[in-house]
């Protein structure tokens, strides 16, 4: 692929891959289930080390589950702190806003703390398959300034993301998986250019 990695060009390479929505049936479903949503949690984080590893966007198959399991936990650990937590946050302080009336700014709280932990997440998630220690995660700077480098290639997907959850947000286990593989494949492909080309 390009260095400038089209967003239109990396979803169109995500749909053709072999068996692509019968794997995204798969990680939609298992990410509805507690505790079995961590092996669609290993499955992000194992497509997420290939594509780093390849350069080429190719769906891994649903195997090795010990190891989706281990994987998975890294991926949530990953994900609670950069995701899951500062969403918590900006849902409490939003439903503050609403309760003062302050409708507007409770909207744009919760907009932009999706959009932001998005962002984060999956570059702290690239930043700890560089450096695969837990003490990476502590990084909050260098992590916040990886995901300014590449501001102009998140634009679109994050759009996209905020789109799936909007539209298919009962169905919240495909909405994530489906939003966090398309995220994760623009974002990291970005970030392995960066990388590689140093």
């Amino acid at each position: 692929m390009r260095e400038k990695h089209i967003f239109e060009e990396v979803f169109r390479q995500l749909v053709s891959q072999p068996q692509f929505w019968v794997k995204l049936v798969v990680g939609g479903g298992l990410s509805f289930i507690p505790i079995a949503n961590i092996f669609a949690f290993g499955y992000l984080y194992r497509f997420s080390a290939q594509l780093r590893k390849t350069g080429e966007i190719s769906l891994p198959e649903w195997n090795d589950w010990a190891v989706l399991f281990a994987d998975g936990l890294k991926f949530g650990l990953v994900w609670i702190f950069y995701w899951f937590l500062p969403l918590t946050l900006a849902i409490i302080l939003s439903s503050m806003f609403l309760l003062l009336g302050l409708h507007i700014l409770a909207y744009l709280m919760m907009s932009l703390m999706f959009f932001a932990g998005s962002i984060l997440f999956c570059s702290a998630l690239y930043r700890f398959q560089m450096k695969p220690h837990y003490t990476t995660l502590l990084d909050v700077g260098y992590i916040a300034r990886m995901s300014l480098v590449c501001f102009e290639a998140y634009l679109v997907p994050i759009l996209v993301f905020a789109g799936i959850f909007a539209i298919i947000l009962p169905l919240y286990g495909v909405a994530f998986f489906t939003g966090f593989l398309l995220l994760i494949a623009q974002l990291n492909l970005c970030y392995r250019s960066l990388e590689f080309r140093k």
